[in-house]
């Protein structure tokens, strides 16, 4: 708040400097509140101009519209006042005037100056940071939509700020497909550095062949040496083999959705163990689960089925079955659309939402 005050009084200031100058422009004509006036309109103006545009965008065109109308009114009554015609008066009206326009360069140069030493490197280092986690999130968790086999996968992550936690991926190696949904606690940089770390260590060691439970406790080992302390992730995995059924595990993670296709029912696959890196250490197992042909499943973070609505209510996994189960037959990306549209209808986004969905083709 300070930072703001010193940054529209130097507004205030250096265009009330201008002020002096349309005065002096209008040296033949009687001045306006004694020569205060320009000098109080246009500084008002450019402080109240940059405190909308700052706080609340929509109050801009209409400060404008009021702008003009005062600028109009102003130039009528200067018009059509009366001369000063007198040498003495005019001489002093300039040098009123030029001391207006000195000393409002000088105090408003120093203010914008003090300004940009401090609170203005401070914006420029935090706008440096959006920019990197930007980029380093459109770079972890990029948009999936692949066929691959006997599977066609479509994902897509929604931040809640310019760095989320989430991190979603799908890999296919030697004929067999690993998709998972991370929630790294916390946001910024930090949870950026933690959603790579994992997903490095996901994807190393299932280039060794490693199966579910051995990549959930290799990444649990690792990622206590490489976070902050109150830092863990929550996942949940599926892996496709040659067999007609899938492993799945969670750590500390929402449901997985599978969607039958030949009765039309849902299952709720889920598991009650410890997020990855919370307990350094911890054991964890998988289960498999059979499916067929256009079988569905949906992985999420809690970001998706925890928002709230006016009251409070969250928008939970019933109203996603119904979803899941009335839109099967879509298309991946204009089902996770109409998912996602269902959400964002119902409540405002408080956290990262993530939706992976995965679908048997044959």
């Amino acid at each position: 708040m300070r930072s703001l005050g010193k940054l529209l009084a130097a507004a205030f200031i250096t265009f009330g400097g201008i002020g002096f100058v349309i005065d002096l422009f209008l040296v033949n004509y009687q001045p306006l509140g004694r020569g205060f006036f320009w000098p109080l309109y246009c500084g008002t103006f450019a402080a109240a101009g940059l405190a909308a545009r700052i706080k609340r965008g929509r109050l801009f065109p209409f400060l404008l519209l009021a702008t003009l109308f005062g600028l109009w009114l102003a130039v009528r009554i200067s018009f059509h006042s009366r001369a000063w015609p007198e040498l003495e008066t005019l001489q002093r009206r300039v040098a009123f005037d030029a001391i207006g326009i000195l000393v409002g360069t000088i105090l408003g140069y120093r203010l914008l100056v003090d300004f940009s030493r401090v609170e203005g490197l401070a914006a420029i280092r935090m706008q440096t940071e959006l920019t990197l986690a930007h980029g380093i999130q459109a770079t972890l968790v990029p948009t999936l939509s692949f066929r691959v086999g006997r599977f066609e996968v479509y994902g897509k992550s929604v931040p809640s700020t310019e760095m989320g936690g989430d991190l979603i991926d799908a890999v296919e190696s030697d004929g067999r497909l690993l998709a998972y949904v991370a929630d790294i606690s916390g946001h910024g940089l930090a949870a950026g550095q933690l959603m790579g770390m994992l997903k490095t260590a996901m994807r190393v060691a299932l280039q060794f062949r490693r199966e579910p439970v051995a990549l959930l406790e290799s990444a649990d080992r690792v990622l206590p040496a490489v976070k902050e302390a109150n830092m863990y992730a929550t996942l949940a995995l599926l892996y496709f083999d040659d067999s007609s059924e899938a492993e799945y595990s969670l750590a500390g993670h929402p449901p997985i959705l599978h969607y039958r296709a030949p009765t039309g029912g849902i299952a709720r696959l889920a598991m009650e163990q410890f997020p990855l890196g919370l307990i350094p250490g911890g054991r964890y197992a998988s289960q498999r689960a059979t499916y067929s042909p256009q079988d569905l499943f949906l992985l999420m973070t809690d970001g998706v089925s925890e928002v709230p609505n006016a009251s409070d209510e969250e928008f939970g996994l019933d109203r996603l079955e119904l979803l899941l189960r009335n839109n099967a037959g879509q298309p991946l990306p204009q089902l996770w659309e109409s998912i996602m549209d269902a959400v964002k209808r119902y409540g405002v986004q408080r956290d990262d939402q993530t939706l992976l969905l995965l679908r048997v083709v044959t």
